[in-house]
């Protein structure tokens, strides 16, 4: 995909190549001049794609709102009151109160289905960033969560990051001998985290149209993927894999057994520069995703961390286009994606990662291998808490797997109730 700017070009030549290369064309070129809004609650890596889009457009104005630390309150009340800024930052699928869904049911965005670009995303973003096939944002910033491994002790012990679900139950026996855990959990007050790895393969990367099958009634967590992404953790359990007391272990002691190598990994996001700045300089550190039984069959979770979409009422609406064409090009992808630590959510070839764990993120997006992280499609914040609940619940015992995946569907069915 290209990240040169969304204008079309005169010649027929020209204008094959932009689509060609994934740019956005419009049938009449506006006057690029003027002034621009544009919130978010993440301002870095803005500032990142708006220096570049100052740089293509420099007689436009790009005024960054920063929304603060209760984004969804700030906007929701700036476009009550008519004052929302021309570009708004959005949550992908249903389950904030700035997802797609709730925003485009209520008439706020502008529908970007006639871009060029949107042919290029994939099943999943086209799934999150429209409602009912009508697509309203830009998806922008991608990050994987998944398992991160320490490279040096890894190497220390001769062990290798495992592809298939085998090779896990191996790794553990190994890091056992050693007197280490294999992966260290950090489930005081529950996490979804290690949950969203496995439910990548089981079920969201095969399916990607999964929770829009379940608000349709047509899908539950009992009898899915997600039973078996139980089965295996209690399995690991049973097997020795995780850290001791891992109900009662915090981010910060899991961190610190990653680490100090009493831990072969933990469950995390692909930018591990939190965790770099706690180790030795030059400890590394790899992200992987949570493999199945055949590894042809491994997706990563990734989400793309942010949306853009052109707020309806905004009387702006020419610059406010060329900006949301803009965020697809390769120029704001692959700026957004570095100053983010991630991954540009739309590949492109001009991408250089400056990590390792970003080519890994970037490898299952280009090649489509991707599943989501499950709440961004969620109706409400229940089903979520049951998720903690039961992640917690499954290691001790009090669930099996198929009552935690009936307690999901209790729960998932209460936030639709509400809706």
């Amino acid at each position: 995909m290209s990240r040169r700017s969304a204008m079309v070009a005169a010649s027929g030549i020209a204008l094959t190549a932009l689509v060609l290369s994934g740019c956005s064309t419009a049938t009449e070129e506006p006057a690029a001049e003027g002034t621009l809004t544009v919130a978010t609650d993440n301002i870095a890596p803005l500032e990142a794609a708006v220096a570049a889009f100052e740089t293509e457009y420099p007689d436009i104005d790009v005024e960054i709102v920063d929304g603060g630390s209760d984004y969804p309150t700030f906007i929701r009340t700036a476009l009550a009151a008519g004052t929302a800024a021309d570009v708004i930052r959005t949550f992908p699928g249903a389950g904030n109160a700035l997802g797609v869904v709730q925003l485009d049911e209520a008439g706020q965005l502008v529908d970007l289905s006639d871009a060029t670009w949107a042919g290029e995303l994939s099943q999943t973003q086209s799934n999150l960033f429209a409602n009912d096939g009508k697509l309203v944002s830009v998806p922008i910033g991608a990050l994987g969560l998944g398992p991160v491994y320490n490279d040096d002790t890894l190497a220390e012990l001769g062990l290798s990051i495992p592809e298939t679900y085998s090779e896990v139950l191996e790794l553990c026996a190994d890091a056992k001998a050693a007197g280490i855990a294999a992966y260290s959990l950090f489930l005081q007050g529950g996490s979804a985290v290690p949950t969203y790895a496995m439910v990548a393969s089981l079920v969201y990367g095969p399916n990607p149209a999964f929770t829009s099958e379940q608000i349709a009634g047509n899908e539950t967590f009992a009898g899915s993927g997600w039973e078996r992404a139980f089965e295996i953790q209690q399995e690991m359990s049973e097997a020795g894999c995780f850290n001791e007391g891992p109900t009662g272990t915090d981010f910060n002691v899991a961190f610190e057994q990653l680490i100090g190598g009493s831990a072969l990994a933990t469950f995390a996001f692909s930018d591990t520069s939190y965790i770099e700045s706690l180790a030795e300089e030059g400890a590394s550190f790899s992200i992987a995703a949570f493999p199945t039984d055949d590894s042809g069959d491994n997706y990563m979770a990734v989400a793309d961390s942010s949306g853009f979409g052109i707020n309806a009422a905004s009387e702006n609406q020419d610059n406010a286009r060329l900006f949301i064409d803009f965020l697809a090009t390769a120029e704001a992808q692959n700026a957004y994606a570095t100053a983010a630590k991630g991954a540009p959510s739309l590949p492109n070839d001009s991408f250089e990662a400056d990590s390792p764990n970003q080519l890994v993120v970037l490898g299952f997006v280009s090649s489509g291998k991707t599943g989501p992280w499950p709440d961004q499609g969620w109706l409400g914040s229940k089903t979520q808490d049951a998720l903690n609940e039961v992640s917690q619940s499954i290691l001790l015992g009090s669930d099996t797997p198929g009552s935690a995946a009936e307690k999901l569907d209790a729960a998932f069915e209460a936030d639709r109730q509400a809706q």
